[in-house]
């Protein structure tokens, strides 16, 4: 290259140079960045999953063994749900099967990867178990047990002879807390529980063969028992201590027995007073065995104000204001006023008013509760209520007071009783723009105001495993009231029922819930010779609707009201909103429900269940009502005169499904029913038969 060639090319160089330095300065950020994405995205790739097959399992099935994994199958049961696993992540699953089998006795276990096949619609996955030999428990002894009976400690356990042995020691974990806590309810709280375990091969030739058998010894140092010094308060801001101290099941100078003190807690947080309760043993003197106890709380705030306003379409304009106060003076008194206020328009005797010809419609209540009346376990209840009712289908209004008085206390932890006295006056007035026939027939009839005074008696056993959602245990109602007699007032019966509730868990996380509930009544002294009728209406039994037989109408089972003088005395002086043609209600009652309750495939994320039920139930005049014949599983509605048509006194069966949405204020329902036996109502005015289908709206489980 010549001289004036490179006069031709210098002055270009500089610029090259430039050129190419700018270009690395956007190119190297960029192949960084790529680098950093390819760094983060490792580990996180997901593939599509097709399946998972597992080999050399004999002991469990592969249905078992899936559900320990982290990464699952598409099924029926999920049809939503779009299976995709990380491939990274795959040994990580073939661990916890292999840990899995060696805490069910196969120590020798090996689980493996063999391979991943890439199919059509995903991977599949291919995973190998070699068994090997399974130990089993062959003897659990103890030493150094001291005070407590091996039989005492054997009753708390689970892993005993027979059983699989975990290669894991701290598979053993829950025995020894069990043991330990013996110990502390026997009041050594510094009890030590060590184990060694020993494996011995099966004999050759042993006949079965088997694996080796794991010889178990539990080392015990039991320490010194406890007797509780003093007990330390603290957190209580505004509860007296008196109030503390007398929920405690322990007293200073008693043995440290530390399920007494759990069980202190508990009636602790029972109070409602406290968010939290927290009991510790402090200054623990291990020469003189002593120790103090702090039961430390967090009270909850106890005064509240609520207020709402709503609309409807007879309630137009609703107001509901509440005040109460939850430790009155730090007492754990309790006092409470609740109204409800409502502007009702609504038609009278069918014929519709306008907005501003409404009633004001209220309830009030008055409500106190000590719940250690003079420092016993006995509460003091009150009730003072005061409500006014407008009654258009019916051309009255309705006041009604009433004052309960009684007492709530606890035979044990799970049996409850209560008892009070009720008493109620319910005064009728025509509604101001009822029709003037009506109200010419309201002063024929000149109905006296309903006055009932009663005692009641009720106690519930409570053995469910959740009181709002139970998936296990029983509940039982039973409750009595006697009305009249010595008490005076109008009506002189006795009633009583009595409800058994069985819950019980079954496969895919299913439900089983069966209730069973019977009631009676019958009357004495001046009201015998009414018969049924001297239990007033609003005391009588009632059935169908969305809590009891939900493929019939709200309390429409039953014989009905068909003479007109009867449907008016009931109207002017019940405090029981009464519909057309309404039934009369029964002194008999016999229900019986059965619900399987389960979660829905693919839906339950957004917290949506369903029930299949099956159910029946009615109520009667009087027990010779009460028929075999009318057991009969299907009947026709017919002409009431015809003997296979459905009667009155006929025992009512439906069944149906339904949709459950799980709220923080319980599970909001769906229901519908399909009645077994129609009737068919006929008298001189109406001529009607049951519905095919019935819909249910509401809230909280039927039962």
């Amino acid at each position: 290259m010549t001289k004036g060639e490179w006069a031709d090319i210098g002055p270009r160089r500089p610029r090259l140079f430039l050129a190419a330095c700018l270009l690395l300065v956007i190119i190297c950020p960029l192949v960084e960045v790529a680098l950093a994405d390819e760094e983060l995205d490792y580990g996180l790739e997901t593939n599509d999953l097709a399946g998972i097959e597992i080999s050399g399992n004999k002991t469990f099935k592969s249905s078992e063994l899936k559900k320990l994994l982290r990464i699952q199958e598409s099924t029926w049961t999920r049809p939503l749900h779009v299976a995709k696993y990380r491939p990274n992540l795959v040994n990580t699953e073939v661990s916890i099967l292999e840990t899995f089998y060696r805490n069910q006795g196969f120590h020798q276990v090996a689980a493996s990867l063999d391979s991943i096949t890439t199919e059509n619609n995903g991977d599949m996955v291919y995973i190998s178990i070699v068994e090997g030999p399974r130990t089993m428990i062959g003897s659990v002894t103890f030493a150094g047990n001291g005070p407590v009976p091996v039989e005492k400690l054997r009753k708390v356990m689970y892993l005993l002879e027979g059983e699989p042995a975990p290669a894991n020691l701290n598979a053993f974990g829950g025995d020894i807390y069990a043991i330990r806590d013996v110990y502390r309810n026997e009041s050594y709280l510094d009890a030590l529980v060590r184990l060694e375990m020993t494996l011995e091969d099966t004999p050759v030739g042993a006949d079965p063969p088997g694996g080796p058998v794991a010889h178990i010894t539990y080392f015990i140092t039991p320490g010194r028992d406890y007797t509780v010094g003093s007990i330390k308060l603290a957190g209580n801001l505004i509860t007296r201590d008196n109030l503390i101290l007398r929920e405690m099941k322990v007293d200073p100078g008693q043995p440290l027995y530390w399920q007494e003190v759990e069980e202190s807690r508990r009636n602790l947080l029972a109070t409602s007073l406290f968010r939290d309760v927290t009991i510790v043993p402090v200054a623990v003197d291990t020469t003189l065995g002593m120790a103090d106890l702090l039961v430390r709380v967090i009270e909850r705030k106890p005064a509240f104000i609520e207020f709402g306003v709503g609309v409807g379409s007879v309630e137009r304009i609703r107001v509901l204001a509440s005040w109460g106060h939850y430790n009155l003076w730090g007492t754990g008194r309790k006092v409470q006023v609740r109204s409800r206020v409502s502007w009702n328009v609504e038609d009278v005797v069918g014929n519709p008013i306008k907005f501003n010809q409404g009633q004001i419609n209220y309830r009030v209540d008055a409500t106190y509760v000590n719940p250690h009346f003079a420092g016993s376990r006995y509460s003091l209840d009150l009730d003072v209520y005061t409500k006014r009712e407008t009654r258009g289908e019916s051309g009255i209004n309705l006041i009604s007071n009433g004052v309960n008085v009684g007492t709530t206390w606890r035979a044990s932890p799970r049996v409850t009783n209560t008892v009070f006295y009720g008493w109620k006056l319910a005064t009728p007035s025509v509604h101001p723009y009822a029709p003037d026939s009506l109200k010419v027939r309201y002063a024929e009839v000149n109905p006296s105001p309903d006055e009932t005074r009663s005692v009641n008696w009720a106690v519930f056993v409570d053995h469910r495993d959740d009181i709002f959602r139970p998936t296990s245990g029983t509940y039982s109602v039973l409750t009595t009231l006697l009305a009249g007699g010595v008490l005076g007032g109008g009506f002189d019966f006795f009633k009583w029922s009595a409800a058994w509730h069985k819950y019980q868990a079954i496969p895919f996380e299913g439900v089983l819930a069966f209730r069973f509930m019977v009631g009676g009544t019958f009357t004495y002294g001046s009201s015998t010779a009414l018969g049924p009728d001297g239990v007033p209406y609003d005391e009588r039994f009632f059935a169908g609707g969305a809590s009891s037989v939900r493929g019939y109408r709200l309390n429409s089972l039953g014989p009905q009201v068909t003479d007109q003088d009867e449907l008016d005395q009931l109207n002017y002086s019940s405090d029981v909103l009464l519909p057309d043609n309404p039934a009369r209600g029964g002194n008999y009652l016999m229900l019986t429900n059965l619900e399987y309750r389960f979660p829905l495939p693919g839906l339950r994320r957004w917290k949506l269940a369903g029930v299949l039920f099956f159910e029946g139930g009615n109520v009667w005049a009087s027990a010779p009502d009460i028929r075999i014949k009318g057991y009969r599983l299907h009947s026709i509605p017919g002409n009431p005169q015809d003997p296979a048509s459905t009667k009155d006194w006929d025992y009512r069966y439906s069944f149906g499904t339904g949709i459950r949405w799980d709220t923080p204020f319980g599970p909001l329902r769906v229901d519908v029913g399909f009645p077994l036996k129609r009737a068919r109502y006929v008298n001189e005015t109406i001529d009607t038969t049951d519905p095919s289908v019935l819909w249910h709206f509401s809230l909280g489980y039927p039962f």
